[in-house]
Formats: C-alpha cells, sequence, structure tokens
C-alpha cells in the first residue's frame, strides 16, 4: 500500500511539472504573439518544452503567422502601387485637359450660331466637371502619400461650421434644400484650420448629393471612447436621403463608393478624404442612418 501512496505521488508530481511547464509554454507562446503584432516582427514561434503535439501545433500556427505576413506584405505592395497610379493618372489628365480647355476658350472669341454656342457650353460644362473629379483624385493621391505630421492649433471649430454653411446657402437654395445649426455653442478643437475646413466642405457637398428637404448640423462635446475616454467635439450632419438613393453608411468612407442615385456625379473620394484628414488630426469618423435619416461626421480632440 505504501508503495502505491509513493508512485501516486510521484506520478503527481510529473504531472504537476508538466502541467506547470506547459502552462509557461503557452504564457510564452502568448507574450512571443503579443510582441509579434505591437513590433509588427516576422519571427517566428519558438518552444522551451519540447513536446511533441505543442511542436505540431506551433509548426502550424507558424505557418499561419507566414501566410498572413507574406499576405500583409503583399497587400501593401498593391497599395502602394494603387496610390502611385492614382497620382500617375491625376497628373497625366490635368495636363491635356488643361490644353482642351485652353482651346475652347479660343473657339469662344470666334463667331458661330446658337447650336455652336450650346454645344461650346455643353463642352464647358463637361470639361469643368472632369477638372473638379481630377483635382480631387490629385488631392487624394497627395494625402494618401503625405507621410509629414500636421500642425495643429486651437481652432473655434464652430465659428468654422457657420461659416462654411454660410458659404453653402447659395447651392442648397439652388437644389430646394435648408440648413440649420442645432446650437450656436462655441467650442474649440485642436487642428489646422484649412484642413476642418476642407472637412467640413466635403461633409456638405455630400449632404448636397444625397440630401432631400433639411439638412441639420451639430456640434458638441461627447466622451470618446476610442481614445480612452478623452474629451471630443462631435460635428455631424443629419439629413433625410433621397427616394431613390440607396446608401451604404458601413462603405461610405471606402475611396469610390458612391450611391446608386450619384453613380454619374460624384468620385466617391470626398468623405474618403474627410476621413484621411480627420484621422492625420487625431480624430475619428462615423456615419450611420436611422431609418432615412443618414448622418455622417467626425470626432477631434477639445481642447483643454
Amino acid at each position: 500500500m505504501e508503495i502505491v501512496c509513493i508512485g501516486i505521488g510521484i506520478v503527481c508530481v510529473v504531472l504537476s511539472v508538466y502541467l506547470a511547464g506547459m502552462k509557461f509554454q503557452v504564457r510564452s507562446i502568448k507574450k512571443q504573439l503579443e510582441w509579434r503584432n505591437e513590433e509588427e516582427s516576422k519571427n517566428l514561434v519558438l518552444l522551451e518544452l519540447q513536446d511533441k503535439d505543442l511542436m505540431n501545433l506551433t509548426v502550424a500556427l507558424n505557418e499561419t503567422l507566414k501566410q498572413e505576413s507574406d499576405l500583409r506584405v503583399l497587400q501593401e505592395i498593391q497599395e502602394r502601387e494603387f496610390k502611385d497610379l492614382i497620382t500617375n493618372i491625376s497628373h497625366d489628365l490635368r495636363t491635356p485637359l488643361t490644353v482642351i480647355k485652353g482651346y475652347l476658350q479660343l473657339l469662344e472669341r470666334c463667331k458661330m450660331d446658337e447650336n455652336g454656342q450650346e454645344y461650346l457650353e455643353i463642352c464647358f460644362r463637361h470639361t469643368d466637371e472632369l477638372e473638379r473629379r481630377i483635382r480631387q483624385f490629385f488631392e487624394y493621391s497627395y494625402w494618401v502619400n503625405q507621410e509629414e505630421d500636421i500642425s495643429v492649433h486651437a481652432v473655434n471649430i464652430t465659428n468654422l461650421v457657420v461659416g462654411t454653411m454660410t458659404d453653402f446657402i447659395p447651392l442648397f437654395e439652388e437644389k430646394g434644400l435648408f440648413m440649420k445649426l442645432e446650437e450656436d455653442i462655441p467650442y474649440k478643437v485642436l487642428g489646422d484650420e484649412e484642413l476642418l475646413k476642407r472637412i467640413v466642405q466635403n461633409i456638405l457637398k455630400n449632404c448636397l448629393q444625397y440630401a432631400s428637404g433639411e439638412v441639420t448640423v451639430s456640434v458638441c462635446g461627447q466622451k470618446s471612447e476610442q481614445n480612452g475616454g478623452c474629451s471630443m467635439i462631435r460635428v455631424c450632419a443629419v439629413n433625410l436621403v433621397l427616394e431613390n438613393c440607396s446608401i451604404d453608411a458601413d462603405k461610405v468612407f471606402r475611396r469610390f463608393y458612391v450611391g446608386n442615385a450619384e453613380r454619374n456625379r460624384s468620385t466617391g473620394l470626398g468623405l474618403s478624404i474627410v476621413k484621411l484628414l480627420v484621422e492625420r488630426m487625431q480624430g475619428e469618423v462615423f456615419a450611420g442612418q436611422d431609418g432615412n435619416m443618414f448622418y455622417v461626421g467626425f470626432l477631434l480632440p477639445a481642447l483643454k
């Protein structure tokens, strides 16, 4: 009986040591994976404990990590090539477009009948639209390739929003739309004033394309869950969506995404530029839809 107890005791000790070793190895693997993610390293997971099943698991894990790393590299290459493509297209199209506009301006000085004038006006309208789209491509390619930090300072975001809305009143009235600001309370954020103006302009242009009836803009303070509960200023535009337009709120910040009704009138880059600029200023973007009401906006750090 005593021998059996000793045997059981030895087995328990061996199992305890084995389990302790396994727990140590699992913790080691977890630390290696966390370090690998933090440092974006390509190092493989190493084992200190020689166990057949654990070795097989580690081999499979390393193979998966290698495939994931290769895929990430491929995506980075494709993304870089795509950015270069947009930049090159923007540059290549600007020169011939400038030449075309120059010849159209020369034609405008020539005598022509009413039909000729009408055709010329159509050409001018379409070249202006093409120039606008190329400019937006160029702006997107510039910011997506820009690596320098943006210099931020105190900006009264409420005044900036009000001023930008005022500039857009004629365009909104032309389309039978109305704008209102919910509360005119002064808030200050840390950002670049010119870029913030560009952000608000793009959001209002998006409203022009997709809104029906009234557009309500709000500026208020809130806490951000993503930024550790820091104080943020929230700017949001809410509008009723056009009946013939379908918008996927989860995709609006993706480049080239447009609603069905605007397929031929938008590059789909306006809100993508908003996302790029806001995130460069340590902010967040958001969008959503509640029934027929669509909302889009951004959060920026409040000035303490």
